[in-house]
C-alpha cells in the first residue's frame, strides 16, 4: 500500500462537533451496515464511535489540514496529532500495517484458496465458551450455519444473517440460511448453501485476524462472531482434517476444538 493509497482514501472530517475532528474512509460505502455512519448520505465510513456525523462537515487531505492547523505531520503514521481523533488515527496506522503484511504474505493470490479455523463465540461470552470450527474454502455457508447451530439454542425460528467484521444490525454480505432465503423472497440477500468461504475471503480478503459475524432474534439482537485464528493452505487444511478427530462435522468442515462453561 502506497502512501499516495491512502492520502486518497483517508481524509480529514472537518466538523463543528466534538473537540477533535475525525477520519474517514472514502472507499467504504456508508450503507455497510456500520453503525458509525447512520446518514447514507455522507460520503464513507467514520473509522470510530465517537461522535455523531454531521451533513455540515467537510473534507480534506491531512496535507491540507496540516497546512491549515500548522502542525508538520503529512502522513498518517506514528502518534496521533491532538486535533485528530486517536482512535481514527490508530485505525488507520493498523490498516496500512495490516497491508503491508498482506503483501509479504502474499495474501491477494493465496485468498480463495485456503482453509481457515474459526473460533467462534458468543457475544457478551467471549471467554467462557467458545468452538473452533475448520473449513475448507469449498465449505458452504449452509455447512457453517449448520456447525454454528449445533452449540447454540438457534433453529429455523431464528432470524439470523452472516456478515463481516463487527456489523450487527445489518450485513454487507446479506447471507440468510436457505429456508429463509425462501420465506424471505427478497433478491437482496443470498442464499447460504450458494455462498463458499472461498467467495466471502476473496470479496473480504479474509486473513488472519478478520472477522465472519452471525446476528440473531433482531427485535433484541445478538451475536456471534468467529475470528479468524489460522490460515492452512490446501495441502496444510486437508492434512489437518486427516489428523483430527472431530466434534462434529459436515462433509467440508469440523468443529475441532471447544471451551465449554
Amino acid at each position: 500500500m502506497t502512501d499516495t493509497d491512502t492520502t486518497d482514501r483517508f481524509v480529514i472530517e472537518v466538523s463543528q462537533v466534538g473537540t477533535v475532528d475525525h477520519i474517514v474512509n472514502l472507499e467504504a460505502d456508508s450503507a455497510d451496515g456500520s453503525p458509525y455512519a447512520p446518514r447514507q448520505d455522507l460520503p464513507g465510513k467514520k473509522l470510530c464511535d465517537r461522535s455523531t456525523r454531521s451533513p455540515a462537515s467537510e473534507y480534506i487531505t491531512l496535507r491540507d489540514y496540516a497546512d491549515w492547523k500548522g502542525f508538520d505531520k503529512t502522513a498518517l503514521e506514528g502518534d496521533a496529532p491532538d486535533e485528530i481523533c486517536s482512535y481514527c488515527w490508530t485505525a488507520v496506522v493498523e490498516h496500512a500495517k495490516r497491508g503491508e503484511q498482506h503483501e509479504c504474505d502474499d495474501v491477494d493470490e493465496r485468498t480463495g484458496t485456503v482453509g481457515y479455523r474459526l473460533r467462534w463465540k458468543q457475544k457478551g461470552r467471549a471467554r467462557k465458551e467458545w468452538y473452533d470450527i475448520a473449513v475448507r474454502p469449498e465449505t458452504t455457508m449452509t455447512e457453517l450455519d449448520r456447525l454454528v447451530c449445533r452449540f447454540t439454542t438457534l433453529n429455523d425460528l431464528h432470524l439470523r444473517m452472516y456478515g463481516l467484521e463487527d456489523e450487527y444490525l445489518d450485513s454487507t454480505l446479506n447471507i440468510i440460511p436457505d429456508q429463509q432465503f425462501t420465506e424471505v423472497r427478497d433478491p437482496s440477500y443470498t442464499n447460504a448453501s450458494e455462498v463458499t468461504i472461498a467467495d466471502i475471503a476473496e470479496r473480504a480478503t479474509l486473513w488472519d485476524g478478520d472477522k465472519l459475524s452471525m446476528v440473531y432474534d433482531f427485535g433484541t439482537p445478538s451475536r456471534y462472531y468467529g475470528i479468524v485464528r489460522e490460515v492452512y493452505d490446501p495441502e496444510e487444511i486437508e492434512k489437518f482434517f486427516e489428523e483430527r478427530d472431530p466434534i462434529a462435522a459436515t462433509e467440508t468442515a469440523a468443529i475441532i476444538d471447544e471451551k465449554r462453561p
